[in-house]
Formats: structure tokens, C-alpha cells, sequence
């Protein structure tokens, strides 16, 4: 275990000049998701209002005169509160921009000494189309060949790259904002406004409360790594958000999602609770998810206690952790100078670099037999 006394020694002038920001720019937050909110909210309400009350609206417009109608239109509060959201935004991005200054030098300095080996860019972002490609994190669209096309936005910044053992890894911050249900929902009156407005609320209706997640549909980590099976297909695990709640009927609900390939049904009854596998191939999926790998899994997820996603496509490891704070950052919702901040980002990126040899991708045994799964 690192010695953090000295660390934070050392950091502390740094820790205290950013301290100030962070408190400032997470109330300019808040204040702009409020905002949000009361516009989202005035574009459900104000067209509802206009058309049950269309009649007696018109009657009473008729008395005024154009100019007296502009400014006593039912559109005024909305036009407010798009002003007020771009003010409060801007300031918001102010202070972002100042206390993310300090927060790079700070991660650097701790990455130094945590993973010597590794190369981190705060600059550098998880490319949005690799996201796609993945089907983890964007709507899988069956219609769509080429998945890299479906809309998905990363809006965090920062990737840690490098090796353990002989396995590369690569890892980022992700905030991703994209068409999370399906198109065709859009064309029903007043559904886009509340969905808009259910994403910004989404944070707050969970156990882990937080503002890092409003507006968003992911935010954690996603990674990219070497896989030590060679495959033709795409198999992915996702969290089963049926089996625990409706038993036998889950198998029903998931082989009925035609955003995604075959259902494969696992022997492993504990990870069948923890997880859903969908594949091109069941062979391969069971070729892949080997009884040994599948316990691995269980355990990983057990160990960082959040939703896991995963997805084996051209001879990769695609995974995502859902972190309501975010990675590669210090916990913005903690004080810097008097809480142990330092210390759970020390977690968190041990955890992450731990994702090799909790799922010994580092056995490459199998990695040169093609002969299995020939190329089509």
C-alpha cells in the first residue's frame, strides 16, 4: 500500500488551490441541472396547457394588440429559462475549465507512483465510435451493419494506456449521452421532452445520487484489451435486469429483444443471475465463456460492486463499469484537502489495472488457434 501521508504532503498546495473550484463550479452545476429541468419541464407543460386551453387563449389574444401579445406570450418563461441555462452554463464551464487545470497536475503526479508504466493523456478521449462498435453503451441497431454509425457521444476527457504482462489495456473516462431507446418511440407526442427530462432525474431516483450523472446515459469507465481467444463473432454480456425480479419469465423478456443477436443461455446459475449473453455464434459464446472465465466475471463484478458490460468483437475485451463519479478524476462530491480522495482514486485505478489478472487475460494459450473458428 502506497504511503499517502507523504503524498498528500506533497500535494497539498495543489489540493487547497483546488478545493475553492471544485466547491464553485459543483454548485454552478447544480444550478445549471435545475435549469435544465425547468425548461425541459415548460416544454412538456407550456404545449399541453396551449392546446386543452387553445380556445380561450385565442379569445383573449384577440383584445391585444401584436405588441402587448410578444410580450405576454405563453413562450416568455421559456425563452427566460434558455437564457438563464446558457448563463449558468458558461459559468459552470468557467470554473470546469480552471478546476480541471489543477485536477491534471494532481492526476499526474499520483499515476506516477501508482502505474509508473503507463502512459496518461487528461487530454486525450475515448472515440465515440469505438464506444459504438463496442454495443455496449449505444443503441444496437439490428438494421445497421456497421454499428460505429449509431449515435453516442462521450463527453469526458482522459485515457490511461499501457501494458500488464504482455496484455495491452487501455482505459478512459466516459460520460456518454446518445438515443438510449428505440427511434421509433420519438415520433409519439411529448415522449423526446420526457425522456429528455427522465435522463436528468434518472441520477436521482437511484441509491447513488449524484450530479456527475445528470443528463447522461453511462458514465464509468470504459476499456479496451487483448483477448487471449481468437473469434470470428461478437458475444456480449450485459447486467440481467430480469432474473432477480421475475424468475423463470426473464429468459421470455430477453430472447425478445430484437435490438440484439441470439440468446445464449449459460450453465453457470450464478452468473445466468448476474448476467445476460447475447451472440452471433452460441458455439463460440460458449467457446469464450469458459466455466473458469464465467466464475471470473462473477467475482469481478462482485469485487467493484456496479454494473459490469462486456463484449468480445475482433479478437478484443470491450468492458464498461458504471461509476456514478466518474474515472481517471477525483470524486468531485468529496472535500480534497480533509477526505481521503487520494486514496480512492488509488482503488479505483488498482481495481481497473486488476482487470487483467482477475480475468487471467494474460494466458495466451489459446490465442493462435484459429482452427476452431476458421475465418468465413
Amino acid at each position: 500500500m502506497m504511503d499517502f501521508s507523504s503524498i498528500k504532503k506533497q500535494l497539498l498546495p495543489l489540493l487547497e488551490k483546488a478545493e475553492p473550484l471544485r466547491r464553485k463550479y459543483r454548485k454552478y452545476k447544480a444550478a445549471t441541472s435545475l435549469a435544465m429541468l425547468l425548461f425541459l419541464g415548460s416544454i412538456i407543460v407550456l404545449p399541453i396547457f396551449m392546446y386543452f386551453f387553445n380556445y380561450q387563449f385565442t379569445e383573449w389574444a384577440r383584445g391585444l394588440n401584436e405588441k402587448e401579445i410578444w410580450l405576454t406570450s405563453l413562450q416568455m418563461p421559456m425563452f427566460f429559462l434558455i437564457g438563464v441555462f446558457y448563463v449558468i452554463y458558461a459559468m459552470a464551464n468557467s470554473q470546469k475549465r480552471k478546476y480541471m487545470a489543477i485536477e491534471k497536475e494532481i492526476l499526474e503526479t499520483l499515476l506516477e507512483k501508482i502505474v509508473p508504466t503507463f502512459h496518461f493523456d487528461a487530454n486525450k478521449q475515448i472515440d465515440a465510435r469505438e464506444i459504438a462498435n463496442s454495443e455496449l453503451l449505444a443503441q444496437h441497431n439490428p438494421f445497421v451493419k456497421d454499428q460505429s454509425l449509431n449515435q453516442v457521444y462521450n463527453m469526458n476527457q482522459g485515457v490511461l494506456s499501457g501494458k500488464v504482462g504482455s496484455t495491452s489495456i487501455s482505459m478512459g473516462n466516459v460520460k456518454t449521452v446518445g438515443l438510449q431507446v428505440s427511434p421509433y418511440l420519438m415520433y409519439i407526442p411529448f415522449y423526446a421532452h420526457i425522456y429528455m427530462t427522465y435522463t436528468y432525474l434518472k441520477p436521482w431516483l437511484t441509491k447513488e445520487k449524484s450530479i456527475d450523472e445528470m443528463g447522461s446515459g453511462f458514465t464509468g469507465m470504459f476499456a479496451t484489451m487483448d483477448f487471449n481467444k481468437k473469434f470470428n463473432g461478437t458475444t456480449v454480456v450485459l447486467p440481467d435486469q430480469y432474473e432477480k425480479r421475475i424468475g423463470y419469465m426473464a429468459k421470455t423478456l430477453q430472447s425478445m429483444n430484437l435490438g440484439r443477436d441470439q440468446l445464449v443461455n449459460m450453465e453457470d446459475t450464478e452468473f445466468e443471475n448476474e448476467f445476460v449473453v447475447y451472440s452471433t455464434d452460441q458455439t463460440e459464446a460458449r467457446y469464450i465463456l469458459s466455466p473458469s472465465l464465467m466464475r471470473r466475471i462473477t467475482a469481478f463484478k462482485k469485487k467493484v460492486g456496479s454494473q459490469v458490460f462486456m463484449s468480445f468483437k475482433n479478437d478484443k475485451l470491450y468492458m464498461a463499469v458504471q461509476l456514478p463519479y466518474g474515472f481517471l478524476s477525483l470524486r468531485q462530491n468529496q472535500n480534497l484537502v480533509t477526505s481521503n480522495v487520494l486514496e480512492l482514486f488509488y482503488e479505483d485505478i488498482t481495481t481497473a489495472i486488476g482487470i487483467v489478472e482477475d480475468l487471467n487475460l494474460n494466458t495466451k494459450i489459446w490465442k493462435n488457434d484459429a482452427s476452431l473458428f476458421p475465418k468465413k
